[in-house]
């Protein structure tokens, strides 16, 4: 009898033991299933993170700028590609203007003083047009009709025209420098900064003007004040006697009283 307990008993550890040894076999295969699952999915993840970031690849880009530093007048300028962009062809034009402008308002040589008369006149506003021809007209002791002779020239070089605040307030600072050729002797520079406010209006309408100004640009408001950044050399401009006495020809072709288109 009691030899049959035994053996029973025998028996039902060993079928414990083979049970815990399937379960324990059961479970290693589990979680072997789990594991080769995780490790496919990540796998795979990685495989489309992969394939994402390649297909990002060529909208990634590398922009170079090249910032140009004056070094007499310290005036900083970006210089950048011109590219197939709204902003930067606006932008673009904006500059071509505005210089155009500066070259024509500040520069001087009497055989091209009505070309720039006229020119400034086109491309300013009302108010600024009028401020600009009480200035040129040879009544007033400061035109540059009065102060240099038939020799003298002045050249403008343009440094760094540079937007500033938002873009929408079409407001540029212009920096640039003076030239003023006397002749045989060295010329004298200066270094000027000038504030300009402009706008686009309607485009005109005569064939000659839409050569000058074919989009409209206007300048409504402008200052012109030394550039205290570069060092400024007075110039010497000699004063001939004659100049004195000088009187507007009666058929002033580049005078405001003559210019009456480019007033309207």
């Amino acid at each position: 009898m009691s030899e049959a307990k035994d053996k029973k008993a025998a028996q039902e550890y060993l079928n414990q033991a083979n049970f815990w040894e399937l379960d324990k076999t059961s479970s290693l295969n589990r979680s072997n299933k789990v594991a080769w699952s995780l490790a496919v999915f990540g796998l795979g993840l990685a495989a489309v993170c992969a394939w994402s970031v390649g297909q990002l690849a060529p909208l990634k880009t590398v922009e170079p700028y090249v910032i140009r530093v004056n070094e007499t007048s310290g005036s900083v300028d970006i210089v950048t590609a011109l590219k197939n962009g709204k902003t930067t062809y606006e932008m673009a034009l904006n500059k071509y203007f505005i210089a155009k402008y500066i070259r024509a308002r500040e520069g001087y040589s009497r055989q091209l003083a009505e070309e720039f008369y006229y020119t400034v006149g086109l491309l300013s506003g009302k108010d600024e047009k009028k401020r600009y021809f009480n200035w040129f007209n040879p009544k007033n002791s400061d035109s540059p009709l009065n102060i240099y002779d038939e020799s003298e020239k002045v050249m403008i070089d343009i440094q760094s025209i540079s937007p500033i605040g938002d873009k929408d307030n079409n407001i540029a600072l212009v920096r640039y420098i003076k030239k003023v050729e006397h002749g045989n002797t060295p010329p004298t520079k200066t270094h000027w900064a000038a504030t300009v406010r402009y706008s686009y209006t309607t485009a005109p309408t005569n064939e000659r003007d839409r050569e000058i100004n074919p989009l409209g640009f206007q300048v409504v408001e402008y200052r012109n004040d030394p550039d205290t950044v570069g060092e400024i050399s007075t110039p010497t401009i000699t004063y001939k006697a004659d100049k004195e006495s000088m009187t507007p020809a009666s058929n002033g072709g580049i005078f405001p009283q003559t210019r009456t288109n480019t007033d309207e």
